[in-house]
């Protein structure tokens, strides 16, 4: 009988990446019947951008922001929801397809990087399982609004793929050019692809083994042993680990066969013609986002307009993210994350301690373990753009986790071979079903949180009775209960988001509209009128707020306020006619016709206006 380990044939090869996209796809299969949430109202249900091919130019042109409503400049995001708008409508089933595959490719491109740079199948297929179904990536997969990091991650894998291949392929200036090509896709579906540079020095620093092929002729080869020309070298893993399925060990210090004629090609060199390329296509990228595309939205601040205490809190928001990868139990949609302002406090000294442990474990590792130093640096690499460097709007979101989730994996099955290899064989037994429960557990948890996503209602009411959801939770659902007219309800929540805002010191002024709306539901006009003050005070040239405390205002009887706030209105935008016609019925009120039909002739001028430029 052979004694060839299973995973070690070429059908397992094949069948093994088939076999993980399988489980990744059954993972995720019950998200095809969800409905939209969270940001995908913003971007595809109430976005007239992408439902016409005609905005198509507006994806390379500054009315990208205007049109698109986007945020950031991701247009390779918002094509692929023009293209799902063409396909499916709106209907919801086939956007979130589209996430479920291309989660799946994703996970069969980390299988096959992991093969590719470290040549080790079991360790591909244990990293690519715990990648497959870690439920800390169900919000990404699940919401549609947040593609851009599974593009990214897609572009950023191929990147690296392709970067490593050339070291072996015949066709190495095919393989540059498609990895250039894949990192400028990367980089076009979310800024954190800006930091595959330093990724890629540091697979060429840490792993040699994965670039040994690119080597170039030893000047004085000696005698080749037993080898065909043309041939090339047979590529033995250097770890000792014992097999985890066959039992079978590899071979620790054995030659490449016939790697007396090849020399690593030297780190100096390789920086010199590979990394150009990848840096120019950086700075090139950055030059489009700061001067060319620039978003127009307001300046984010630094938590508490303060680089020590951003500092602080983004230590804590770090060591959150370690502990959700390991004890991925409680999740959130969206976190409330409250201000580190000194450096004493417990959280901030636990997290740093952890931090601490973990960079000893790092450099401890250097030398004999560079394949769990890779890992970290990986994880904590790819967390850069979003650790509020460069202020953004959420400081902490599952989401971010995506990309360096593929770290985190590898360094997860890196451990299980090495406990593994380690502990005395009557015990690997137990080590296989601790695995396949952590597996089994993990896949469960998945399956249950993707049903948390099912729609607004199930997500919001869940997130509010975490300790850790942040205030636009409640905001959400104060919405959610407005809708049913449970109007008490609505106003306890949106008072919670309003209090929950106060601790990080936000101002918050959609739930002040909110709460001027419910509260003018109810009757309630003065206290409508002061929330609706209050959401002005925070954002002054907000139109649908005067308009709104204007109508609040005429039913309490303060007619000319109401006026005043609807020409407010009207000055900030005179091309919507329902300014123009509310202000012309205040107008046939009061018994001014004259005005109130100069107005109501300006409103059904903006109206044919409107529908002729759509009609064409």
């Amino acid at each position: 009988m052979s004694n060839r380990p299973f995973l070690s044939t070429k059908t397992t090869r094949i069948l093994l990446p088939i076999l993980i996209s399988l489980i990744s796809f059954l993972a995720y299969l019950n998200i095809l019947h969800h409905q939209f949430v969270f940001d995908d109202f913003r971007i595809i249900v109430n976005n007239p951008f992408i439902r016409d091919w005609k905005h198509f130019p507006a994806l390379f042109n500054q009315d990208y922001f205007k049109i698109s409503g986007e945020l950031s400049y991701r247009p390779l995001v918002t094509l692929s929801y023009f293209i799902d708008y063409s396909l499916w409508g709106l209907n919801s089933s086939g956007f979130h397809l589209t996430n479920l595959l291309i989660h799946t490719l994703n996970t069969v491109l980390a299988f096959f990087l992991i093969f590719k740079i470290l040549n080790n199948l079991t360790l591909a297929t244990i990293a690519c399982l715990f990648f497959s179904v870690h439920p800390i990536l169900t919000e990404t997969v699940n919401s549609v609004g947040f593609r851009e990091d599974l593009l990214c991650a897609t572009f950023f894998l191929l990147t690296v793929f392709f970067y490593v291949k050339l070291y072996t392929s015949k066709y190495k200036k095919i393989c540059y050019v498609a990895s250039l090509l894949a990192y400028f896709f990367s980089l076009l579906s979310k800024e954190m692809a800006i930091s595959l540079p330093v990724i890629i020095f540091v697979l060429d620093w840490f792993l040699p083994q994965s670039r040994v092929l690119i080597s170039h002729p030893h000047p004085n080869p000696p005698p080749s042993r037993r080898r065909d020309p043309g041939n090339l070298p047979i590529h033995v893993h250097q770890d000792d680990v014992e097999h985890f399925w066959g039992g079978q060990k590899s071979l620790k210090n054995v030659p490449y066969v016939g790697a007396e004629n090849l020399q690593p090609l030297p780190v100096k060199t390789r920086i010199l013609r590979y990394y150009p390329g990848f840096i120019l296509m950086s700075i090139g990228y950055m030059l489009l986002r700061l001067v060319f595309f620039k978003s127009t939205i307001e300046h984010v601040a630094y938590p508490g307009n303060s680089l020590v205490t951003n500092f602080l809190t983004m230590t804590k928001v770090i060591a959150s993210y370690i502990k959700l990868w390991f004890f991925p139990i409680v999740l959130n949609p969206d976190y409330h994350v409250t201000f580190e302002a000194t450096p004493n406090n417990p959280p901030f000294l636990i997290s740093l301690a952890l931090l601490v442990c973990i960079t000893f474990l790092a450099v401890k590792l250097y030398r004999r373990q560079k394949e769990i130093t890779f890992a970290i640096l990986w994880i904590f690499i790819t967390l850069i753009p979003v650790m509020n460097i460069i202020p953004i709007g959420n400081i902490m979101a599952e989401r971010y986790l995506y990309l360096p989730s593929f770290g985190f994996c590898l360094f997860a099955g890196i451990l299980i071979l090495k406990i593994h290899a380690h502990v005395p064989k009557a015990y690997h037994p137990l080590v296989k079903v601790c695995f396949a429960a952590i597996f089994i557990l993990s896949l469960a948890h998945t399956i249950r949180h993707n049903r948390i996503w099912f729609d607004k209602q199930t997500l919001w009411y869940y997130t509010v009775f975490n300790t850790s959801c942040s205030f636009n939770a409640h905001n959400n659902l104060g919405k959610e209960y407005y809708e049913k007219g449970l109007l008490d309800k609505a106003i306890e929540e949106y008072t919670i988001a309003l209090s929950k805002a106060s601790e990080v010191r936000y101002a918050y002024p959609i739930a002040h509209y909110n709460l001027g709306i419910a509260y003018d539901e109810k009757g309630m006009y003065d206290a409508s009128i002061q929330e609706y003050r209050n959401a002005l005070r925070i954002e002054p040239k907000n139109s649908d707020t005067h308009n709104n405390l204007a109508i609040t205002l005429f039913k309490n009887g303060q007619v000319d306020l109401a006026v005043e706030e609807f020409q407010k209105a009207i000055t900030q935008d005179s091309d919507n006619p329902t300014y123009h016609d509310n202000l012309a019925k205040l107008y046939y009120r009061i018994n001014m016709p004259d005005e109130a039909k100069a107005e109501q002739d300006i409103a059904n001028r903006l109206r044919d206006s409107s529908s002729a430029t759509n009609l064409h």
